[in-house]
């Protein structure tokens, strides 16, 4: 893209870091251009031969030859590093400096066959023998016959600097993004995780959506800094850029519909739908990737901002100020040009997004502290109904003792604690008895008026008068007839909740 090579030209040009030498472009004035008629240099001075920018050089599809010159001096090297010759662009290539071959990239050839495809952005070492003291002329062989789709302006970068891995100087313009790829990485999977644990699904999984659309598409864009690939990939790396953008457009829309429109899911995937061809206009109709990209991402802004002025007028809380930042969005966008795409769409989008993740994670919490109280009321009136059957109709519980069965109401109990191998019950009459069972076995046999309250007691809470709490956090409860019963610090809570409904 043209930004990045303005990105290289500004980094190369000012020194890069401190330690660089100053960047020469071959490329400051008009350079020759011919076809290539064999594997020998061109005459360049045959009057087939075209003068034109490099920026207009268009090796796709073809094998040509271009001339340039440049002025050299001992005094432009800054550090002992040796020199390298930088090419950017969409072809492979061979270089001869002042008429001796230094090497190629890839490998040019007269077709597709006969190429072999060179990196997108490679360096060169130039023999300091070479390098004249003055006028000093470069020749370079390209071919681009394994293009993918027709560039605009496929040829970027050619000239001479300090000798370093070439994405290590794009790196330096991309760096700060890789920070935001990490971002959006976490607010997808915190708003995947959020649309698992939450009631309303279908919102956070939206959010996860679009976050990883944009972290893709910024991963995409950044990762010409990260590896030196072949250039064919290039295509498909600006393909992957509007792609994602586009994806991101349409996950913002959907996000908008879900929120603020109250539809069914069958009238908002139409709508998305219509969306969706509306967006994927501008990345058929506009003439270049950063257009395609700017432009369905202007389209997706638009739309929304219309939608959330209409939902505004119908007096959707929040829609309003969606619409106005919206409606900023596209006015930044021809402001800044392509930085737009570059820096400031991913910071709004990462401060939007966690604007969205406090909401996200507030409503979670209210979801939560809303389904425990439902599930404390739900235990109340289980608790209470279980009370009223009880008195209704009481249970009859089933008493094996020294080979003696005995049949006794349920109502008639106050307490059963544990007494070793067997569980001594209390009556309210002030009988005892015992049983040769467990309090686990008894428990799930009672009713659901008795409580368990002690890992050794279980009390009828028909027959609890008060409760008395202690320092610990445990307590006793009051039983008819003066009897006590100990209450364990951990269910303390269940047992409050219990004679509360049991109140009630």
């Amino acid at each position: 893209m043209l930004r990045i090579a303005l990105l290289i030209l500004v980094w190369l040009g000012a020194g890069g870091l401190a330690e660089a030498q100053a960047f020469i472009r071959a490329t400051s004035e008009p350079v020759r251009v011919c076809e290539a008629g064999g594997r020998a240099p061109a005459d360049f001075a045959a009057p087939e031969c075209e003068s034109m920018s490099f920026w207009d050089v268009d090796p796709q599809g073809r094998s040509i030859w271009i001339q340039a010159h440049f002025d050299w001096s001992p005094a432009h090297r800054l550090t002992p590093r040796p020199t390298g010759v930088f090419i950017s662009g969409m072809a492979s290539s061979a270089f001869f400096l002042n008429g001796e071959p230094i090497g190629s990239n890839g490998r040019p050839g007269a077709s597709r066959e006969t190429e072999i495809p060179g990196r997108m952005d490679a360096v060169l070492y130039a023999p300091d023998h070479l390098l004249r003291e003055g006028r000093n002329e470069l020749i370079v062989h390209l071919s681009g016959h394994h293009r993918v789709v027709n560039l605009s302006a496929p040829m970027h970068v050619l000239g001479l600097g300090d000798y370093r891995h070439p994405t290590a100087r794009i790196l330096q313009a991309y760096w700060p993004s890789l920070i935001m790829v990490s971002v959006f990485a976490l607010a997808a999977i915190v708003f995947g995780v959020l649309s698992l644990r939450s009631e309303d699904r279908e919102g956070p999984a939206l959010l996860a959506i679009l976050s990883l659309c944009l972290g893709l598409m910024l991963l995409s864009e950044a990762a010409r800094g990260l590896f030196a690939y072949p250039y064919p990939m290039h295509a498909w790396r600006l393909i992957a850029i509007t792609g994602f953008g586009w994806a991101a457009g349409v996950a913002l829309i959907a996000h908008l519909l879900q929120r603020f429109s109250e539809w069914p899911l069958r009238t908002r995937a139409a709508c998305l739908s219509g969306a969706a061809l509306l967006i994927a206009a501008p990345t058929v109709l506009a003439s270049g990737f950063d257009a395609k990209t700017g432009f369905a991402l202007l389209t997706a802004f638009g739309l929304g901002a219309l939608g959330c002025t209409y939902w505004a007028f119908r007096h959707r809380a929040g829609a309003a100020v969606y619409a106005m930042g919206l409606v900023a969005a596209m006015i930044l966008i021809p402001i800044v040009g392509h930085q737009f795409l570059d820096l400031y769409l991913y910071w709004i989008s990462a401060a939007f997004l966690f604007v969205l993740f406090i909401r996200q994670a507030l409503a979670l919490a209210r979801e939560r502290r809303e389904r425990a109280q439902e599930t404390e009321r739900a235990n109340r009136l289980d608790a209470a109904l279980a009370q009223a059957r009880q008195v209704s109709q009481p249970a009859q519980l089933r008493l094996v003792s020294s080979g003696r069965t005995e049949f006794v109401s349920t109502d008639d109990i106050l307490s059963l604690n544990g007494a070793g191998d067997y569980v001594e019950l209390r009556f309210r009459s002030g009988r005892t008895a015992l049983h040769n069972a467990t309090l686990a076995e008894l428990e799930q046999a009672l009713p659901g008026a008795f409580l368990r309250v002690h890992r050794s007691c279980i009390v009828n809470t028909a027959f609890v008068e008060s409760l008395e709490r202690d320092a610990g956090g445990g307590g006793r409860l009051k039983l008819t007839g003066g009897g006590e019963a100990p209450v364990s610090r951990r269910i303390m809570p269940k047992v409050k909740s219990a004679l509360e409904a049991g109140a009630a």
